[in-house]
């Protein structure tokens, strides 16, 4: 992977390849970085962080670098992304099972982790995976390198992350859903509390859904 010569590239953008590959029966991913270290560096660190926080996220494997480049090697995730999940319910009539897991296992997801400070920062349904929701189960999310904790405008990062989330479903998400997530992530919120915070995230998705993304 390191040189290329293992492994398949799924996504690329100017500064960084990602490659899927194997080792035996192991699925293995590499991120190859070109003049982004530091990004490496934080990724790594917060794959080894979250999971002692309670947050599950891809088994890293090793972390390489020489001179301008970086690469991090993680062992692939159990299960689909949800968005994947979400665009097979709606063809095959169980939509409401995937609201119910978004409701309950995600809403909760994102509490633990905004209750532990952390914004991702990129936090939509192609980054959380998890086994068929209709048998519930944890949600693993991916694409680490962004976490941190912001000092100043919780409640905007917030709004930007929830509405992230909301923006990213392949599906039309009812509002009686969307407050129904709110009233698991938010159980100690006020009804006008909550409502205001569904407004701003509304807001913030439709914004976000007219934007043209910089890579695809």
């Amino acid at each position: 992977m390191w040189f290329g010569r293992l492994g398949t590239t799924v996504r690329c953008v100017p500064w960084r390849r990602t490659l899927m590959g194997s080792s035996g029966s192991t699925t293995l991913y590499a991120k190859v970085y070109h003049g982004r270290g530091g990004a490496a560096a934080r990724e790594w660190r917060w794959l080894r962080e979250l999971p002692q926080l309670g947050i599950l996220a891809p088994q890293p494997v090793i972390w390489l670098a020489e001179r301008r480049t970086a690469m991090i090697v993680t062992s692939a995730v159990a299960g689909r992304s949800l968005d994947a999940w979400a665009a097979d319910a709606a063809e095959q009539g169980w939509l409401e099972a995937v609201f119910g897991y978004a409701c309950s296992v995600v809403a909760s997801f994102a509490r633990q982790l905004h209750g532990q400070g952390l914004i991702h920062r990129d936090l939509n349904c192609a980054h959380l995976y998890s086994d068929d929701p209709r048998a519930g189960g944890a949600v693993t999310v991916i694409d680490v390198e962004r976490v941190f904790r912001p000092r100043l405008r919780w409640r905007r990062w917030v709004v930007k992350e929830l509405a992230s989330l909301l923006a990213s479903a392949p599906v039309k998400v009812p509002v009686r859903v969307q407050l129904r997530f709110l009233r698991c992530y938010a159980p100690d919120a006020s009804r006008a509390e909550r409502h205001s915070l569904a407004r701003s995230v509304a807001r913030k998705a439709l914004r976000i859904t007219r934007h043209q993304p910089r890579f695809g």
